[in-house]
C-alpha cells in the first residue's frame, strides 16, 4: 500500500499537471478532480477510506492545526506540497467523518492585460485612495484577479502594499513596491485590528481577502481607510455587482448611521468587478467579467439607497467600459470561446 503522504503528493502533482482546479477526498468515494468546471472521479484510484484519509490529513497538519480542527470542526490553510505545488486546503467534517478539498494556486499569475479590463478601471489603480471590489462566488478566480491587480501595482508603481488575508494564498515578491503580507490569526488578531493598524500606518494600497465573519465590524473601517488613506482592494463573495454593493453597505450600516454608510460608500467606491469561470470550448476555463464603474449616476443611486437600479446603469453605460455578466457571457459565446449549451 502506498504511503499516505506519498499518495497525496502524487495526487496533487497530477492535479496541478492536468490543470485541474481542485481535488476532493471524501470517505466512500474515489479521489475526484474538478476539470474544466466538471467533477471527474479518478477512476484508476482506490476508494478513500476513513483510516486512509485520517493518515493523509495527519501527514500535513501541525499539532496546533490539528487542535484547531478538533475544536472548530473545520480549518482552511495554504500548504506547499512536494516542494513546488501550492494549494489552499479545506479540512472539515461531514457525517462525522473527515473530508478534504485542495484548490490549486498557480505560481504564475495571469497578466492583468489578459482580463481585458476597461482603461478606466486600470487607471483606478493609480487613484491613491478609494475602494475597488473584486467579487464572485467560491472558485470563481476572484482571488487570482485581485492578486493580478496587486502585481500590476507592484510592477509599475512605488507603493507600500499590505495584504490582509485568511489564509494568504499568493506569495508576492516585492518589485517596485514593498509588499507585506499578514495572515489573520497568525500576524493579526482579526481583520478589524489589521485594518485599524493600516489607518495609523504609512501604506498606500491594502488588499483585503474575503471576510467570512465580522464584516459588520470591518466595513466601517474599510470605508474610512478608502476615504483618503489608501486604495483598498476588497474580495467579496457575491454573484453580481448589486449583491456586492449590498453586502458592503449592510456591513457598514451595522456601525454607521444609514445615511453615513450610503454616502461613505458612494464617495469611496471606484468600481466593482465580478468574475465567473466558464468552460472554454475545447477545454479549460475562461473568465467572464461584469464591470461596474462609479459615475455620477451610480453615486446618486447608492446615496439614495436605490441599489436595485444599478443594473440599468451598467446596461446603458457600455461606452464607459461597463458590462453586465449577461452581456459578458454573450460576447464570449459570439466570439466562439464558450458554447451556449455548456453554460
Amino acid at each position: 500500500m502506498e504511503v499516505p503522504s506519498i499518495l497525496l503528493n502524487r495526487l496533487l502533482a497530477e492535479t496541478a499537471k492536468r490543470g485541474a482546479a481542485s481535488l476532493h477526498l471524501t470517505v466512500g468515494s474515489k479521489p475526484t478532480w474538478r476539470l474544466s468546471g466538471v467533477l471527474t472521479p479518478m477512476e484508476k484510484e482506490n476508494i478513500v477510506t476513513a483510516e486512509l484519509l485520517m493518515k493523509i490529513i495527519g501527514s500535513f497538519l501541525t499539532a496546533d492545526e490539528t487542535n484547531q480542527l478538533a475544536a472548530d470542526k473545520e480549518i482552511v490553510l495554504v500548504k506547499t506540497f512536494g516542494s513546488s505545488f501550492r494549494f489552499r486546503v479545506n479540512v472539515f467534517y461531514q457525517k462525522k467523518m473527515l473530508a478534504c478539498s485542495f484548490f490549486f494556486i498557480s505560481e504564475q499569475l495571469r497578466d492583468l492585460k489578459e482580463y481585458k479590463l476597461p482603461p478606466a478601471l486600470i487607471e483606478a489603480l493609480d487613484s491613491g485612495s478609494g475602494l475597488l471590489i473584486v467579487a464572485g462566488p467560491k472558485g470563481s478566480g476572484k482571488t487570482s484577479l485581485a492578486a493580478s491587480l496587486i502585481e500590476e501595482i507592484n510592477k509599475t508603481q512605488s507603493q507600500r502594499i499590505i495584504t490582509i488575508e485568511k489564509p494568504v494564498e499568493y506569495a508576492f515578491t516585492s518589485k517596485k513596491s514593498m509588499i507585506e503580507q499578514r495572515t489573520v490569526g497568525l500576524d493579526a488578531k482579526s481583520f478589524v485590528s489589521a485594518l485599524e493598524y493600516c489607518l495609523e500606518e504609512d501604506v498606500e494600497v491594502v488588499l483585503v481577502g474575503e471576510i467570512n465573519e465580522g464584516l459588520d465590524q470591518a466595513a466601517p473601517v474599510i470605508l474610512e481607510l478608502a476615504a483618503g488613506n489608501a486604495l483598498v482592494i476588497l474580495e467579496v463573495n457575491a454573484s453580481n455587482s448589486i449583491r456586492a454593493v449590498e453586502k458592503i453597505l449592510n456591513g457598514a450600516k451595522a456601525g454607521l448611521p444609514d445615511e453615513a454608510a450610503r454616502y461613505g460608500l458612494a464617495d469611496a467606491l471606484l468600481g466593482v468587478i465580478v468574475m465567473e469561470l466558464l468552460p472554454r470550448r475545447g477545454g479549460g476555463l475562461i473568465p467572464a467579467l461584469e464591470v461596474m464603474l462609479v459615475n455620477s449616476a451610480v453615486k446618486a443611486l447608492i446615496r439614495e439607497g436605490k441599489i436595485y437600479q444599478l443594473d440599468s446603469v451598467i446596461q446603458t453605460s457600455r461606452q464607459e467600459g461597463m458590462v453586465s455578466m449577461e452581456k459578458a457571457v454573450a460576447d464570449l459565446v459570439e466570439a466562439g470561446e464558450v458554447s451556449q449549451g455548456e453554460i
